[in-house]
């Protein structure tokens, strides 16, 4: 059994301590990089905002509709799916129950709203960027293997996968959409 030549016991699968380390940093660097776009966009919300003399007047501002859609928990595909007037009713409903009871800090209350929501999406995309750290860490390891035994394997793509049948060039040489986990069996990856 080939296999034996690098697994001698379960404890070979093991992720060392360091790069499990070594992967909450990357993961918390790459956190950081994409909340970015969220904290510009809170702090142009409370640019425009502030501008507002009452939480009402918010529903004049047209720039700050779709943040006070986000801060009232409308999702993208909500928003989408939904009338003009049926959002316009959830963001009266929004500053009646939560903008209005803050007071002068209205514009406060809206800003630490929207950035609630957003960091709920900014988790969806971390359990997205996580898997793919994963997919191309596990791709490259997976090509260099091939590569180093003299393996030749050729690249077929479906319409929703990538699957490795065997020599690859990849002109960025580490992307290779979803093909560690789209690999049924081993008796895909074969000798040409």
């Amino acid at each position: 059994m080939p296999y034996l030549r690098h697994l001698s016991t379960s404890a070979d699968l093991v992720t060392a301590p360091e790069d499990i380390r070594a992967g909450f940093v990357a993961l918390a660097l790459e956190r950081s990089r994409q909340a970015t776009p969220f904290v510009e966009q809170a702090r142009a919300l409370k640019v425009s905002a502030m501008s507002a003399k009452r939480p009402n007047d918010l529903l004049e501002i047209e720039e700050v509709r779709t943040a006070l859609l986000t801060a009232a928990e409308f999702s993208d595909k909500a928003t989408k799916r939904t009338e003009k007037k049926d959002q316009t009713s959830a963001i009266q409903d929004f500053i009646e129950k939560f903008l209005k009871p803050a007071g002068t800090n209205f514009v406060e209350e809206l800003v630490y709203r929207f950035l609630l929501t957003r960091g709920d999406s900014l988790g969806g995309l971390m359990r997205n960027a996580a898997g793919k750290l994963g997919e191309r860490k596990f791709t490259r390891s997976l090509i260099s293997a091939l590569t180093l035994t003299g393996t030749t394997y050729q690249q077929t793509q479906s319409k929703w996968h990538l699957y490795l049948l065997g020599s690859l060039t990849c002109n960025h040489g580490t992307y290779l959409a979803s093909c560690p986990f789209m690999i049924p069996c081993p008796s895909l990856i074969r000798r040409i």
